[in-house]
């Protein structure tokens, strides 16, 4: 018992002399973590997930503003994210208009069909590019392929398509 202590004592006393030598090597790290930290390329940056979102006020949830005069607010954490997807495909929708059809790989699958089954008649939130893309209301529980409307142009959704195939490919 005495023994560990003593180390304990001496560890102490050894590392103490050695404060200004320590205290440069962490802000060094620091400065080099936040240099490389802002030189990542974000590829096209297309990151998707889709929160839960209500139509009604709750406290520690994130305010929207919706274009069509609606507000939501949204939770932070995710249902399903763009490592749950299994495929990514260009299909625009009824009016021509860019859409992406999305299908989830079994786990995110799941997750999406347990939160909508008790979800029915409220929003969720999807996000393309930490930016709340649309807010559809939740009529039937969804399982494992939706499509996600509101891409600002083909280009948007080719890329966000491509992005997606680039995080299948590296699961793989």
């Amino acid at each position: 018992m005495r023994s560990s202590y003593s180390g304990c004592s001496q560890y102490s006393q050894a590392s103490t002399s050695k404060v200004p030598i320590m205290i440069q090597r962490i802000i060094i790290c620091s400065i080099a973590c936040l240099l490389l930290i802002g030189c990542q390329s974000n590829d096209a940056g297309y990151e998707f997930a889709i929160k839960p979102a209500w139509n009604h006020q709750m406290n520690g949830l994130q305010h929207y503003s919706l274009a069509n005069g609606n507000n939501i607010w949204v939770q932070q954490g995710a249902i399903v994210t763009a490592d749950d997807i299994k495929k990514a495909t260009y299909t625009p929708d009824n009016l021509g208009e860019p859409a992406v059809t999305i299908t989830l790989d079994a786990a995110g699958s799941a997750r999406m069909s347990r939160f909508t089954s008790g979800h029915l008649n409220q929003p969720l939130a999807v996000f393309v590019d930490d930016n709340l893309l649309s807010a559809p209301m939740v009529r039937s529980e969804l399982s494992n392929q939706f499509m996600i409307l509101g891409m600002s142009d083909k280009d948007h959704a080719m890329a966000f398509i491509d992005r997606c195939n680039k995080l299948i490919d590296s699961k793989n």
